[in-house]
């Protein structure tokens, strides 16, 4: 019963990202996805097993859209992988709200997925610029850069206001400006270039 259990998922992404985590009970979720409320217990455990299970399909999908076409230059591949990764975020609105903004952010195992999503946004990013590891200035201002990614992504689906192009464009810039202040903050680093 795969599908089931893809099914439910769904409905948990749709909820977890448009309620907050402690005003849905099982008993609303069950309602939600028209099925018993043992069901949700069979395939998941309890409300917060159905929640991480949620964020974890969420974060599965979102982790594929970074995956470029080698042959491609890095700066193209980087730029193709935040394009798909806007795409996704805006056909699976409520699965990337529910990553990155949703429910139960204290969790230790939710905070641990959206960190492993994180970390290979950055390392894309180093991969780009032709680097094994990022110096501290670097991965301090990629750290920022992501917060300024994510927010600009989530306040994009929730206001629009521009097309996903212009929104890519915007986050290559600003990924320009993080990158030149790296530099000037560690002028021992190498120096980072940015483009196709």
């Amino acid at each position: 019963m795969p599908d089931r259990r893809a099914d439910l998922l769904a409905v948990g992404l749709r909820l977890f990202s448009t309620r907050p985590f402690d005003e849905l009970s099982m008993d609303q979720l069950a309602a939600e996805a028209g099925v018993a409320k043992g069901l949700l217990y069979y395939y998941f455990g309890s409300k917060r097993g159905f929640y991480v299970a949620a964020v974890r399909a969420a974060a599965a999908e979102l982790r594929t859209q970074w995956d470029a076409d080698p042959e491609l230059p890095p700066g193209q591949r980087l730029r193709d992988g935040l394009d798909a990764y806007l795409r996704h975020a805006e056909t699976r609105a409520e699965g990337y709200r529910a990553l990155i903004a949703g429910g139960i952010g204290t969790d230790a195992e939710v905070r641990a997925l959206l960190a492993e999503e994180r970390a290979l946004v950055v390392q894309r990013i180093v991969e780009a610029l032709g680097l094994d590891a990022p110096p501290p200035a670097l991965r301090i201002a990629l750290q920022g850069w992501l917060s300024f990614m994510e927010g600009a992504t989530l306040d994009w689906l929730d206001a629009g206001g521009l097309p996903r192009e212009a929104l890519r464009e915007l986050l290559l810039g600003t990924l320009g400006g993080a990158l030149a202040a790296a530099q000037s903050a560690d002028p021992g680093s190498p120096v980072l270039s940015f483009g196709p």
